[in-house]
């Protein structure tokens, strides 16, 4: 069966996207400032299966780059995230700008279902889901049990000295308690042809109690600038629905080789 280029696209990002929405201290990564890119929100893999801390935001995640002529290149997502006290996830992203969103905005849904085991990318357009098995043994944790991350070996990386660690202490962000770090990353001269230093900064605010980014900027000379916000945060208990396919649609199961059958 030949998949369409929007189902090319949306498979990419459905591989990427985060299973938990809880990225770490250590921010949502290049499409959210502070680690590796993955998905549209810069959500990352699966780390931790966050259960009993429903909430629900509005997200923005906006990039701007600034050429040697002046000209701009900036792109947009916005959308709305949930998840609910099982674990489960809910991420609708619209795309403007980019290789996405270059013909218009386009809109992507992503459910992560770990009761059921499965994780799902819906096209409105078409309205069709694209199933996925989700892989088992992930860490679960719930909002008292502290770190959500597997125990590490005991090795430590030696220090970098062109990075600088700095804690910004708590205070209130965007409604909820957060917890600040700043990041300074300097590449010597002369390392990759420059002849003064480049200095980047990312700033990354953490929830410790949602266990999530709540916001984070990054300023980059190379890339540059980026800024990640949840608003609007509600700590209620989302719509189950939000983490159902709608009964409209059509469910198409991956098989082996990226094969799809419809159910």
């Amino acid at each position: 069966m030949k998949l369409n280029k929007f189902s090319i696209v949306m498979a990419m990002l459905s591989a990427s996207v985060a299973l938990a929405q809880g990225p770490g201290p250590g921010g949502p990564g290049r499409g959210g400032p502070g680690g590796p890119r993955a998905g549209a929100f810069g959500m990352q893999h699966q780390r931790k299966l966050v259960t009993g801390a429903p909430y629900s935001a509005d997200v923005t995640n906006t990039t701007t780059k600034t050429l040697a002529d002046s000209n701009v290149i900036q792109h947009t997502t916005t959308g709305q995230v949930a998840r609910d006290s099982q674990g489960r996830t809910y991420s609708m992203e619209t795309v403007t700008g980019g290789m996405f969103g270059q013909n218009g905005p386009k809109t992507f849904i992503f459910i992560s279902d770990p009761v059921a085991g499965y994780t799902y990318t819906l096209n409105p357009t078409t309205k069709t889901a694209m199933r996925r098995a989700m892989h088992t043994g992930a860490h679960t944790a719930s909002p008292e049990s502290g770190s959500a991350s597997p125990a590490f070996s005991g090795k430590t990386r030696p220090a970098n000295p062109n990075m600088v660690a700095a804690d910004l202490g708590t205070q209130l962000v965007n409604g909820v308690n957060a917890t600040g770090k700043k990041m300074t990353r300097t590449i010597p001269a002369g390392q990759m042809g420059n002849t003064l230093p480049i200095v980047s900064t990312s700033e990354t605010w953490y929830s410790p109690d949602l266990k999530v980014v709540v916001a984070s900027t990054r300023n980059d000379p190379q890339q540059g600038t980026e800024s990640y916000a949840l608003t609007n945060i509600q700590r209620t208990e989302p719509a189950a629905t939000l983490f159902q396919v709608p009964s409209d649609y059509t469910i198409k199961d991956e098989g082996r080789g990226g094969h799809f059958g419809s159910h």
